[in-house]
């Protein structure tokens, strides 16, 4: 009788152990398991939260810090919507009350990073079965929407440019026919001398009119093929469109074309270039300034290549030192609300299109700053004499340009 009790309690422990075993190799699976989930989220790029009800903050993963800046120390216990100020494409209230009848929310939001920068959030919210916490997935899409806006923007710019190209051409027809009117005006033999010169100055206006025309059509004309494009002519078309904000900026202009060596390309492309370096300058001398445009030829030694090299002088404001890296990055901009970010980077895409080369550096002194804009260009010529065109009011030379 007690062997088999015995029997019955030994059976019982093995049973036990048994069963001991199973549920401890359980749990350590389900461990595993749940470290190899939380490692999953870690890893992820999207910035993933779980928070409670009150919005207080219990989990936060790697991807999440690189997204805010913030570590998860600094977040963990913090009320995730006045942590990162967080703003709601609808009520907060209509949010929390479809989140709580579907437990599901999708939709955009604008959030604050740690250094302050706004930025928009593809945002996915769950909500666990116990009703007791949210889970949400984040995912940075400040830089494509920005991409998608200037892609509309650039799309609006280039309709315009069609249309102002169409006007153009249709008054070129009815101004032939009027300057040809006041050419037989002036050569009537019955028009005394002062009616003459009025139709004289006339004419002059007319000139004018038609040089605009020509230079509208020139500027939205795009090549099919690369042409041989002859840089100073390119700047004197870039200046005289600027003429205006030169002039009310009270800047003067300084050109010295060392080289009317050809570089290959389309017109419409280094205009752009240009453009947006001119515009640049020009923003950067509110109070008026000097601004220095400059063509020579030089060598790439980095890539043993002929061409021509544009430089693009300001002694405005000047740029700093730790903004001097990111300047061609997407987006990144000096000018606060006012600029887009995008200009130095598509025009550095340009360049480098042509295997060309943009710089930038901005030398400090006790006189003031000056900027200069380097454009390394390829193409070959000979170096051509000296072309120098100065600006009636350029009686004071900028003396830092002359070291670039």
């Amino acid at each position: 009788m007690a062997n088999t009790e015995t029997r019955k309690i030994d059976r019982l422990n093995t049973e036990s152990d048994r069963r001991v075993e199973e549920r401890a190799d359980e749990l350590t699976r389900s461990e595993t398991q749940f470290k190899m989930r939380a490692r999953l989220l870690d890893i992820a790029s999207e910035a993933i939260i779980v928070r409670d009800m009150n919005g207080l903050i219990s989990f936060w993963n790697a991807g999440a810090e690189k997204t805010y800046g913030w570590t998860r120390e600094d977040a963990i216990g913090r009320n995730i919507h006045q942590f990162l100020q967080t703003t709601f494409p609808v009520p907060h209230e209509q949010v929390e009350k479809e989140l709580g009848e579907k437990r599901f929310w999708h939709g955009r939001l604008t959030q604050s990073k740690r250094n302050g920068e706004r930025i928009i959030l593809d945002c996915r919210k769950t909500m666990n079965d116990e009703n007791d916490a949210v889970l949400e997935v984040n995912r940075d899409i400040t830089t494509v929407i920005k991409a998608e806006e200037m892609l509309r923007a650039s799309e609006k710019l280039a309709a315009m440019g069609r249309v102002a190209g169409i006007i153009a051409h249709e008054i070129n027809n009815p101004l032939a026919a009027i300057t040809n009117i006041f050419y037989l005006l002036r050569n009537h033999p019955l028009l005394s001398d002062e009616p003459r010169a009025l139709v004289e100055r006339a004419e002059q206006e007319l000139d004018r009119v038609s040089h605009i025309t020509r230079q509208t059509l020139s500027f939205y004309r795009e090549s099919k093929q690369p042409i041989m494009i002859f840089m100073p002519e390119l700047l004197d078309d870039v200046l005289e469109l600027q003429q205006r904000l030169l002039r009310e900026s009270k800047i003067t202009v300084r050109r010295i074309y060392q080289s009317t060596a050809p570089v290959t390309g389309y017109p419409s492309e280094l205009r752009q270039v240009f453009m947006n370096l001119v515009g640049n300058a020009i923003q950067a001398m509110a109070e008026g300034g000097t601004l220095g445009v400059f063509v020579r030829e030089s060598t790439d030694w980095t890539k043993n290549q002929r061409g021509t090299i544009v430089s693009v002088i300001d002694t405005g404001m000047g740029i700093q030192p730790e903004d001097a890296q990111r300047l061609f990055q997407p987006f990144f901009s000096t000018k606060s609300t006012k600029g887009t970010g995008l200009g130095l980077w598509i025009s550095q895409g340009i360049v480098q299109k042509y295997d060309g080369r943009i710089t930038c550096r901005t030398i400090r002194g006790k006189g003031g700053n000056v900027t200069c804009f380097r454009v390394f260009l390829p193409g070959i010529g000979a170096l051509d004499r000296a072309h120098h065109v100065e600006n009636d009011t350029a009686s004071h030379e900028l003396n830092a340009p002359a070291a670039h």
